[in-house]
């Protein structure tokens, strides 16, 4: 009894120490590229925790995530400089923009799972790039110079510790609503689609309603992450929003822990960050990546926090089971 209770209070208190972590790290030395990475990382935990709306909570593979990215940095830049809106007011259209790009991918991918999913999803993220590429409000392959910086009461954030701290705050803001998500009735829901959908609508869940939702809520917080990366970067361009980018924010999920919160920031900081520690063996540094990756998608299927029950047993596990049923 008294473990138990030890347990749940150091689970409860390991975000409050995160973010105290998050706070006090500039203050222990650094260089400004060990911020800039550090800043990397906070915009992909932003986009691996809007994917898990998605894709763990709800169960609906995306590979076009960076579309949303795209749409949100486009939406606030072109703000930005053509009609000279703060940074906070693009922020927010940017976020509306994204949530109305998810309702309108989620409306019609409804009807859709598994494998047919992915490729309508794929098909959006590159038709958001074309789209970046040759309009002319965009300057196609150019791209957008210039963007301004966010500025809060006078205070410019031009350096890559303002930067830090409020990729940071909003990396936290999205952690803590996701999270939240998680154990309300809407995500209650959201996962019961996830986990059987004839047993989900049987309960009065309105599927159509749920599945649409978290495309929009995932669009929405991505687009969040490319306001802030445009005006972090300062210049978009579409060769930015490729299809590597999805792939490497869904890698950020799987990783970490599919359907998990703390899963896509351990995701994040994992294939973010550690390229960087291994810049020294450049030469092989992909190579121990993808042996990595191989090694814990054997022994760790359902991610480095997640659960088997969620993502299946161990390899082991189903080598027993075969054995078992052969013996019988």
């Amino acid at each position: 009894m008294g473990g138990a209770k030890t347990m749940a209070t150091l689970k409860n208190a390991r975000w409050p120490a995160f973010a105290v972590a998050i706070a006090v790290a500039p203050a222990l030395g650094g260089s400004d590229y060990m911020l800039h990475v550090l800043v990397l990382i906070g915009l992909y935990v932003i986009l691996a925790e809007s994917l898990n709306i998605v894709v763990g909570f709800t169960g609906q593979f995306s590979l076009g995530h960076a579309g949303f990215w795209a749409v949100g940095s486009y939406v606030s830049a072109l703000l930005l400089i053509r009609l000279g809106l703060s940074f906070w007011t693009a922020t927010l259209i940017s976020m509306a923009a994204g949530y109305l790009m998810g309702i309108v991918l989620g409306l019609p991918a409804m009807r859709l799972k598994g494998d047919y999913l992915c490729i309508v999803t794929l098909g959006f993220g590159e038709i958001v790039r074309v789209f970046a590429t040759n309009l002319e409000v965009t300057r196609g392959p150019m791209g957008l110079p210039g963007i301004p910086v966010p500025e809060i009461a006078g205070f410019s954030f031009d350096s890559e510790k303002s930067m830090y701290y409020l990729s940071w705050a909003c990396a936290l803001a999205t952690i803590y609503v996701a999270a939240k998500m998680r154990h309300s009735r809407f995500g209650r829901a959201l996962m019961s689609v996830r986990d059987d959908e004839l047993a989900a609508v049987s309960l009065g869940v309105n599927m159509t309603y749920y599945k649409v939702q978290a495309f929009g809520l995932g669009g929405m917080f991505a687009a969040l992450a490319g306001a802030l990366y445009a005006s972090w970067a300062t210049f978009i361009s579409p060769d930015v929003f490729q299809f590597s980018d999805s792939a490497n924010i869904f890698c950020m999920m799987i990783l970490g822990g599919l359907g998990t919160i703390a899963g896509p920031v351990l995701g994040a900081f994992l294939l973010a960050g550690l390229p960087e520690v291994l810049r020294q063996f450049a030469e092989f540094r992909l190579i121990i990546l993808g042996l990595l990756m191989i090694v814990l998608m054997i022994y760790r299927p359902g991610g480095i926090l997640g659960s088997y029950d969620t993502a299946g047993v161990s390899v082991k596990a189903r080598r027993r089971k075969t054995n078992k049923g052969a013996k019988i």
